[in-house]
């Protein structure tokens, strides 16, 4: 019983949904009934959309568009006519001057055709001005930068010759110069200025020390090279390098962190060819650099190994401390390492000027024949608009310039005349369909009247 009295409950709410469904389509049907109840009452087509434009405004609309386009179109017709007429006369007094402006006429021809080919000769010179400037400037700019490279290197070649000279004769005839390596001094590269300081002290009187491939050589050398003054020899076969151990590096470097150091082998700091590695060795081998007096203290202490603060002072393991004023020191290492720097950028830059020179040689001679074309080009110009300008002041020139604006005007014209025409045509087909229209409407509406007020009334 209460499964049936469910279903029929379900029933009658279904069936008061479809009432409620059918109430709200009715309500839409009468609306829009309603709505072309009045559109009919006023002449208006349903399917006009929502402009709201009655037919007959339409019509009339249409018949206005027709008639302006109509007598736009005569308008342009008699300007048309009457530009014609004073057209000939203009030509006519035109050709009475155009002999006395024949010599001028013939001479802005012949500067026209001679601007027209100055400017393709001047395009097939494939010259860029534009490049041509930039390397002129950017000579300019170097030649500046490799004068003032050069007076640095010469001011600091002069300030070392004195501690770096190294001058022999040779020790035998034929004798290879390449044997001799040269000074410590100058066969390393100095990795970060700030360790110049600390790596002169490391290397002590060792850094004037001259490199050599065999002992025999340096023999020769002491024997028969006339030398200037006393030196010591580190032959490279001979030499035993001396190196910080793995272990004592390792440990150094973790003392050096937990005291907020830094501490490093010396031969790190510093660049050299492999073929001095063991001279290099031998003489910054053995020695770290560390940064900070206690750091180096304890470090040497702990490890058993010569430290070398950045400022110079020494911590020896067998207790030895050096230090004190510093005076000059780095400053060898320093101003070896400013003039390698600036040698190289001598030698980069010099190779750079030298390919920027060779560039404008090069381009030179397109330079010359492109200056030699602007230059005619620009003269020819100025007597083509001097020529033009002469012309257009004389009478042939001023009935010329008024023969033109009437061509043009009558150009114009014609293809207004054209246009309205075909806007007149489209206009009155309008015109026509919607007379068309609105008789047949006049035959259909009182029988749609009729069916919608019967509708409408349901």
């Amino acid at each position: 019983a209460i499964t049936e009295m469910e279903k029929n409950i379900s029933d009658k709410i279904s069936a008061i949904q479809k009432a409620k469904d059918e109430s709200v389509e009715a309500e839409e049907t009468l609306a829009r009934l309603q709505t072309e109840y009045q559109n009919m009452c006023a002449g208006i087509s349903s399917d006009e959309g929502d402009e709201g434009r009655t037919l007959p405004d339409q019509i009339s609309k249409a018949y206005s568009d027709a008639n302006t386009a109509d007598a736009k179109a005569k308008q342009a017709q008699m300007k048309i006519n009457h530009l014609e007429k004073s057209l000939k006369s203009v030509e006519k007094d035109m050709n009475k001057e155009k002999s006395s402006a024949a010599k001028l006429s013939k001479k802005r021809d012949t500067t026209a055709e001679k601007v027209d080919g100055l400017r393709k000769k001047l395009s097939k010179t494939n010259f860029s001005e534009a490049d041509f400037n930039t390397l002129e400037n950017e000579k300019i700019e170097l030649d500046n930068s490799v004068s003032i490279l050069q007076e640095k290197v010469d001011t600091l070649s002069a300030q070392l010759e004195g501690r770096l000279a190294f001058n022999y004769s040779d020790p035998v005839r034929g004798f290879d110069r390449s044997k001799v390596k040269g000074l410590v001094a100058r066969l390393i590269d100095i990795k970060l200025p700030k360790h110049s300081t600390a790596l002169e002290v490391v290397a002590g009187g060792k850094l004037y020390q001259v490199v050599v491939d065999e002992a025999i050589t340096g023999k020769a050398l002491l024997n028969n090279g006339k030398l200037q003054r006393r030196v010591t020899i580190i032959p490279l076969d001979k030499i035993t390098p001396r190196r910080v151990s793995s272990a004592a590096a390792d440990r150094a470097s973790n003392i050096a962190k937990d005291l907020n150091s830094t501490s490093h082998p010396a031969i790190e700091l510093v660049g050299f060819d492999e073929e001095v590695r063991s001279a290099i060795e031998h003489v910054f081998g053995s020695t770290l650099v560390v940064d900070g007096m206690k750091a180096a203290n304890t470090i040497c202490d702990a490890t058993k190994t010569r430290t070398v603060t950045l400022d110079g002072d020494i911590y020896e393991p067998s207790g030895l401390i050096s230090g004190g004023s510093k005076d000059n020191l780095g400053s060898t290492l320093s101003k070896i390492s400013q003039l390698s720097a600036a040698s190289m950028e001598l030698r980069e830059k010099t190779k750079r000027l030298n390919t920027v020179v060779n560039k404008l040689e090069s381009m030179s001679s397109q330079s010359r024949q492109f200056e030699k074309l602007s230059g005619d080009l620009e003269i020819a110009t100025s007597e083509l608009a001097a020529v033009e300008k002469h012309i257009s002041q004389t009478s042939y020139g001023m009935l010329k310039d008024k023969f033109d604006a009437m061509t043009k005007e009558i150009s114009d014209a014609t293809e207004e005349v054209e246009q309205m025409g075909k806007t007149k045509d489209e206009k009155w087909a309008l015109y026509n369909e919607l007379k068309e229209k609105e008789a047949q409407l006049t035959q259909d509406r009182e029988n749609r009247l009729k069916t919608i007020e019967a509708s409408v009334k349901k």
